[in-house]
């Protein structure tokens, strides 16, 4: 079977993909790290509510 060749264009377009899954994975860490984080100063962590939404 022979392997498909990919042209610049597809090169492109698997670049652009991933860029965007990449934001999309950003965001969706900042909203969770953010959620977490306030979770933790409510239930009164103190300064370790910082680091604590990387340890979860």
């Amino acid at each position: 079977m022979a392997a498909m060749q990919l042209t610049r264009t597809h090169r492109i377009l698997i670049g652009i993909v991933v860029a965007g899954a990449a934001v999309i994975a950003a965001i969706g860490f900042a909203g969770s790290y953010a959620a977490v984080r306030e979770l933790a100063e409510q239930k009164g962590f103190g300064n370790f509510s910082l680091v604590f939404p990387i340890g979860i």
